[in-house]
């Protein structure tokens, strides 16, 4: 039956494919992930290394190798022999071939051109990392290869090459920072509680924040934790490992602005479950000590005790024979 005007009833009325698309939850927008490039697309001629992590063209250009951190650049004092192996190593991979560039939009706030290098088809970074000449160091310019430099360094660490087996480089316990403020350093330890207080979120390694080694994200660095899926909160208990400066704010604490900055790793590396097993032995120790203490303190009351009863019994007596005797 037809309306007046000509207009069907049936027209009025929404079907159920109409109700479902209302009901239906709006889809989350996707996150456009960027791929760790596999070659450079800009051509340059190399001049000379000014360090292990950077070097100069020959048009005057200043390039920083992103997302790795030379000896001499990570705060703690090395030989001189440490910085020009260094800058020798990185010169030495770079004359190996064609050196091209895949760089970040934007130069860091000293000019110079970020970017991940290759040099005869060969990544610079990738490489200087397994000879054990540098360190991971991922931040938001590296974002893309965070993962394949944290492997890179990984397997040099495993394998001990280079400064993993000198000593320059090592993995720290939360309990090795006191005396590091001020460092880039690599630490890896369990996660005793985290979450977020006004927009900042905090990863605590100790049960007391106002001493123990933290680890902070600010607000702003905190959307890409979320647009990246990477829950902060769910942490407490895993076993991480943390890449960043330590600076000194009720306790040791390092901030990290990405989430390739922090890895969650099924089992300690060697000589981190070493170090802990080493600061929790005088701990039991003591503990068991306290236990057998208050043992012998119980046993020794429950000695005595019968013995002040007999006392009390022997005065009773000798009573009780006075009395008898008047």
């Amino acid at each position: 039956m037809a309306a007046a005007g000509g207009i069907s009833l049936a027209a009025l009325v929404p079907d159920d494919s109409w109700a479902a698309a209302r009901k239906r939850t709006p889809r989350k927008p996707k996150i456009a992930v960027v791929q760790c490039p596999a070659e450079g697309s800009q051509t340059v001629a190399f001049a000379k290394a000014l360090n292990g992590a950077s070097f100069m063209t020959q048009d005057g250009r200043e390039i920083r190798l992103a997302g790795i951190m030379a000896p001499a650049d990570a705060g703690e004092v090395v030989p001189s022999t440490t910085t020009d192996a260094a800058r020798d190593s990185l010169a030495r991979v770079l004359k190996a071939g064609s050196v091209t560039l895949a760089a970040t939009d934007r130069p860091d706030r000293y000019g110079r051109v970020v970017a991940q290098v290759f040099a005869g088809g060969v990544w610079v970074q990738g490489r200087l990392l397994n000879d054990g000449v540098a360190r991971a160091a991922p931040d938001r310019a590296s974002d893309p290869c965070g993962r394949q430099l944290a492997q890179a360094e990984d397997e040099a660490r495993t394998a001990q090459a280079g400064h993993w087996h000198d000593g320059v480089f090592a993995l720290r316990a939360p309990e090795q920072l006191r005396s590091r403020v001020g460092t880039f350093q690599v630490v890896e330890g369990v996660v005793t509680t985290s979450g977020a207080n006004k927009g900042r979120a905090y990863i605590n390694f100790g049960a007391n924040y106002k001493t123990d080694f933290t680890v902070t994200v600010g607000q702003d660095d905190l959307k890409l934790f979320r647009q990246m899926r990477f829950d902060v909160k769910k942490l407490a208990g895993k076993h991480v490992r943390v890449y960043g400066w330590v600076e000194q704010f009720n306790g040791p604490e390092m901030e990290i602005s990405t989430p390739t900055a922090i890895q969650v790793l099924d089992e300690p590396a060697p000589e981190i479950a070493e170090k802990t097993a080493k600061v929790e032995k005088p701990a039991k120790s003591r503990v068991v000590a306290e236990k057998k203490k208050r043992v012998r303190t119980k046993k020794t009351a429950s000695t005595e005790k019968p013995a002040k009863k007999q006392v009390t019994t022997g005065k009773k007596k000798r009573t009780r024979k006075k009395k008898a005797e008047t």
